[in-house]
C-alpha cells in the first residue's frame, strides 16, 4: 500500500442528446457521479472528483494515528 500513483480513470457515456453519465474509478472503487447536460461539463467534474479524491489520501497518509 506505499504505492502513490493513483490508478484513475473517468468514464463518460452518452445517453441521449445532451446527457451524458459521469463515472469514475478510483483506486479500485467505481463511482457513479451523476449525470450531465455536456461531454465537457461532465470531464471537469470528473476532473474536480479525482482532484478530491486524492486530497483526501494525502491528508489521510500525513495525518499522525490518535491515540484511544
Amino acid at each position: 500500500m506505499g504505492s502513490s500513483s493513483s490508478a484513475s480513470s473517468i468514464v463518460i457515456d452518452e445517453l441521449a442528446p445532451q446527457k451524458f453519465s459521469l463515472r469514475v474509478v478510483f483506486d479500485d472503487r467505481q463511482f457513479d457521479c451523476g449525470t450531465y447536460i455536456s461531454r465537457a461539463a461532465a470531464q471537469q467534474a470528473g476532473r474536480l472528483f479525482v482532484a478530491r479524491k486524492e486530497g483526501e489520501r494525502t491528508g489521510r497518509q500525513k495525518r499522525p494515528q490518535r491515540k484511544s
